[in-house]
């Protein structure tokens, strides 16, 4: 089934999703893991769009942000699979491109405040639903995990993590 292409609305947030290209799990390698979170954080300054949270796993990634006003959900979708591609198969030094990406990155635009914080949470949960880290708040390399313990102080972190970990158990 064939998408519609996305709306051009500015200042929205959304929940993305993209998959690696037949759930190949590049991102076991942290050097291909970090292209991924260094992208997103150049395309965020170059864009002027903020990433509100992140979390790149082992063949996919999650990120919550808010497109502002210089270029669209798809502008930026684009740029970021398109470049980390690129990096990705210059340091792996494929000679023929290696398709990383599956291909149309999955985006739900976020309609309210719960939607929001539930987004949030679950991107910052990934790794631990997944098993790279033992418990729900322990950092992990490839999100911002640490950030939001900073930002929110780790007992309220532990209480926006916690209101949405039954829910993905």
């Amino acid at each position: 089934m064939t998408r519609t292409g996305r709306p051009i609305l500015p200042e929205a947030t959304y929940f993305i999703t993209c998959v690696s290209d037949e759930r190949r799990k590049w991102f076991v390698n942290p050097r291909l893991a970090q292209i991924v979170v260094d992208q997103w954080k150049h395309y965020a300054r170059a864009y002027e769009f903020t990433m509100d949270a992140y979390c790149v796993m082992l063949d996919h990634y999650h990120v919550v942000l808010n497109v502002g006003k210089k270029k669209t959900i798809s502008q930026i979708l684009h740029a970021v699979d398109s470049y980390t591609a690129t990096l990705i198969n210059e340091t792996l030094g494929n000679k023929t491109k290696v398709k990383i990406w599956q291909g149309n990155p999955w985006d739900e635009m976020i309609r309210n405040e719960k939607m929001y914080w539930q987004k949030v949470a679950y991107t910052l949960l990934n790794p631990w639903r997944e098993g790279l880290v033992k418990e729900p708040i322990d950092p992990y390399p490839f999100s911002d995990i640490d950030e939001w313990r900073v930002k929110m102080g780790e007992e309220e972190l532990a209480e926006l993590v916690g209101k949405y970990k039954r829910s993905s158990e």
